[in-house]
């Protein structure tokens, strides 16, 4: 893409932003060459590695590449005989550590794998150069340490020792009381690398030795002592053989990263195309960028553009689908160049590998984004505005094709509006069949109704307050839009008689028509902001539709959950009836087979007529009475278990129930949200929770809807304590007690109720929250940390209607 037009849709100040979030020289470097990319396999692949980057991002878990350079070119010296600083080593050592380190980090994440595929060519074996370089080298690359070879350890402490000695022996002379009038200081200097004495001239004679070097004066001689040159040359000695130990270090240590340059230079290369996707990532999260859906259309909700206040900026929409060609109309300051440049730099910053500015966005590949914005007209090369824009024209007529995109700033303005108007016709229509998709901004009414006219091409409008007059920086797509000149005029401060007689110059036909253009974008804005309100019903319908269907489909699960329990139950009831009718009739039959083997033996031994076994036999037929009792009622127990199970909901006002746990029996008169008015015998109304209630099968069998004589039971105890202590129960003991007190205090009347369950392992305190949590009667629980307490608020308790 032609640098010109990438200027034009500000990218290099994008780049400076995006360069300033990478955190290596290599990737800086990386983000400064980054163009916008035609091929779309690599706009996918840029795209999916900025995805993976935001993934670490938002975990945390980015590696650091801070300490990375860019070592390429120092190892390719290095490998052709080059020894290295200690200082260039350094950075070697780093950017290893750098690069190795990320890789091993990026190998425990799984879903990244074009991010793995980035550092799969780093070689980790280059970590064992680092470490070398480390032990040699000072953490600042000032120097090697001592440390780097034994014989540079000896070298060194030797150094040290002879320059000490040496200093020592230098003083003493100095501190000669008869040398102290010949000398002219009592310091040690030195001079051509050698310790001295400055000495005065006149006493040359006074100390043996070597002068080294005289003052600009001839005054001062700086001699070294025939007393201190052994030892000087000694040090002197030790000094180039430091010199050559650490020469050899330097070599050995080069020769190391020579070796692996290749490796080196794969290592650089890695690590600036991982910091240049974690750059992206951190930049498209920055601006909340959308994921591009790829299509043959363009659409823009909710965009940007990036170098504006993101939380100030006006969000523009821009819905093209097929379109060829698009006319952006209205006043100036509106907002037509800033839309212009946002759609520009969306496909630009999209084929780069960043995520654009939008909620939604949806953009073809474009193998060039050609663009003519602005005043470029120029002193120097004699051109005016209108030349400017013409050599600019000329230029994206030359190198679109059917898959470039055209941005044009008020195209083919700057000359005579009759002759202007009808080049940008012209021109407008041999880019529509020649580009993908051109854009243009315009006050032409001719380039209007040309666009209101042609297959392929829509007009759009930016419009102004009816009421402030003021920008109103939107995009509405299918409407041309008006100038606003005069009212723009007066709204930045012309003087009002000067913008009235401007108005009566302009043909009445043409304000008109700005008149009707006008009562359209109000109409306009009217019916967006009635759709935006059916919108918002109709959402709030689909919320309670859901809602309702949540509802119904938790009721449908508890009658299920009902039924299955109510079998179960009666499976249960009919097992024991079962069982205690063969009980019984085991027991009748012993009773009847007793009696028999009695009265036969009273037939034999005649009847009997004592009191006693007169007392034996009616005890006999007391029990065979009972048993057959018994037996009898075992009996139709067992017959109405063995009816079908009928469970039907949801309840209806009218339905007659029963709510036995809380003693409630009546007809359903009311349900309002979860409760119902339940009305019982003598005009006694009472309020339950729907969930607790069950139709009333005995009132089915009656007919009575009203049950028996006693149709509400309402079991309240005066006397019920306030608060309950729960410390040494199981957790099942506590939930039990603690739903039966929050029964009866309902039941009572009482607003609050106190648990103490203790602070322990908190089993009982878990058990005891649940409970509460789920409890129907429970409005509120406040925990009272103090002493291993909850206070309990109630409402809606099943209480006189």
């Amino acid at each position: 893409m032609r640098e010109h037009d990438l200027e034009l849709l500000e990218l290099p100040a994008m780049l400076a932003r995006l360069g300033a979030a990478t955190a290596s020289e290599p990737g800086a470097a990386l983000v400064a060459a980054l163009r916008p990319s035609p091929d779309a396999d690599v706009v996918r692949l840029r795209q999916q590695q900025t995805s993976e980057a935001i993934s670490l991002i938002e975990d945390s878990l980015e590696p650091d590449l801070g300490g990375a350079t860019d070592v390429s070119e120092v190892a390719e010296l290095a490998g052709r005989g080059s020894a290295l600083d200690t200082r260039t080593l350094m950075h070697v050592g780093r950017t290893i550590q750098a690069g190795v380190t990320a890789r091993r980090a990026l190998a425990d994440r799984v879903g990244i794998p074009a991010l793995m595929d980035i550092v799969a060519g780093i070689d980790t074996s280059l970590l064992s150069i680092a470490d070398e370089i480390g032990r040699a080298v000072e953490e600042d690359g000032s120097d090697l340490r001592d440390s780097a070879s034994p014989e540079l350890r000896r070298l060194r402490r030797l150094l040290r020792e002879g320059r000490g000695k040496l200093a020592e022996r230098l003083r003493k002379i100095a501190r000669d009381p008869d040398l102290a009038e010949y000398l002219q200081d009592d310091f040690v200097t030195e001079r051509g690398g050698r310790p001295v004495l400055a000495l005065r001239a006149s006493a040359r004679g006074r100390v043996p030795g070597i002068v080294h070097d005289s003052s600009g004066s001839g005054q001062t001689l700086f001699v070294e002592p025939f007393a201190a040159v052994d030892d000087s040359n000694r040090l002197r000695e030790a000094e180039i053989a430091e010199r050559e130990e650490v020469t050899r270090i330097l070599r050995n240590l080069s020769s190391l990263v020579g070796a692996q340059a290749r490796a080196l230079a794969d290592l650089v290369a890695a690590t600036a195309r991982l910091d240049l996707a974690l750059a992206c990532g951190s930049v498209s999260r920055s601006w909340r960028g959308a994921v591009v859906t790829a299509g043959p259309g363009v659409v823009l909700r909710g965009a940007r553009h990036p170098l504006l206040d993101q939380e100030a900026a006006i969000p523009i929409d821009l819905e093209l689908g097929d379109l060829r060609a698009l006319v952006i109309s209205g006043p100036n300051t509106g907002g037509k160049t800033v839309a212009l440049k946002t759609l520009g730099l969306a496909a630009v910053l999209h084929q780069c590998g960043l995520r654009p500015p939008a909620t939604e966005a949806a953009l073809p590949i474009f193998d060039a984004i050609l663009a003519d914005i602005g005043d470029e007209q120029s002193i120097v090369m004699s051109l005016s505005t209108f030349s400017a824009h013409v050599r600019n024209l000329v230029g994206i007529l030359e190198n679109a094709t059917r898959s470039s995109l055209v941005l044009l700033d008020e195209i083919a303005a700057g000359t005579d509006p009759v002759e202007g108007a009808a080049l940008a016709e012209a021109l407008l229509g041999a880019l529509a069949a020649q580009a993908r998709l051109t854009v243009t901004t315009s006050h032409y009414a001719e380039l209007k109704e040309w666009a209101s006219a042609t297959d392929g091409a829509a007009n759009a409008a930016t419009g102004l307050d009816p009421e402030t007059h003021e920008p109103l920086y939107t995009v509405a797509l299918g409407r041309p839009g008006t100038s606003h000149a005069l009212q723009t005029a007066e709204r930045l401060g012309l003087d009002s008689a000067i913008v009235a007689a401007a108005r009566g110059r302009v043909a009445p036909e043409r304000l008109q028509v700005a008149e009707l253009v006008a009562e359209a974008e109000a109409a306009a804005r009217e019916a967006q902001g009635e759709l935006t309100a059916a919108a918002a019903e109709r959402d709030e319908a689909g919320a309670a539709r859901a809602k309702a269907q949540r509802a119904a489909e938790a009721l449908q699960g508890e009658i299920e959950q009902v039924r299955s329990s109510a079998a179960a139950e009666r499976q249960r009831a009919l097992a024991h009836a079962e069982a205690e009718l063969t009980d019984v009739r085991t027991e009748l039959e012993e009773l009847r087979a007793e009696i028999r083997a009695a009265r036969k033996l009273e037939r034999e031994r005649g009847r009997a007529t004592t009191p006693a076994a007169q007392t034996k036999e009616a005890e006999r037929d007391r029990k065979l009475g009972a048993a057959a009792d018994r037996a009898a009622r075992a009996s139709r127990s067992l017959s109405r278990l063995d009816e079908p199970l009928a469970l039907t909901a949801p309840l209806a006002v009218g339905d007659p129930v029963v709510a036995a746990d809380l003693g409630v029996r009546g007809t359903i008169a009311e349900i309002v949200g979860d409760g119902a008015t339940v009305l019982g015998r003598g005009g006694l109304r009472v309020r339950v929770p729907v969930h607790r209630l069950l139709p009333d099968r005995h009132a089915e069998l009656t007919g009575d809807p009203a049950g028996p004589a006693v149709t509400v039971r309402a079991m309240i105890q005066n006397d019920l304590p306030d608060e309950i202590d729960l410390r040494g129960r199981t957790a099942q003991e506590a939930r039990e007690a603690v739903r039966d007190l929050i029964d009866q205090a309902a039941l009572a009347g009482r607003a609050e109720i106190r648990v103490i369950h203790g602070r322990g392992t908190g089993a009982v305190r878990k058990a005891v929250r649940d409970e509460l949590a789920k409890h129907p009667l429970v409005d509120e629980q406040v925990s009272d940390s103090a002493d291993g307490a909850t206070v309990v608020r109630l409402g809606g308790p099943p209480t006189s209607a």
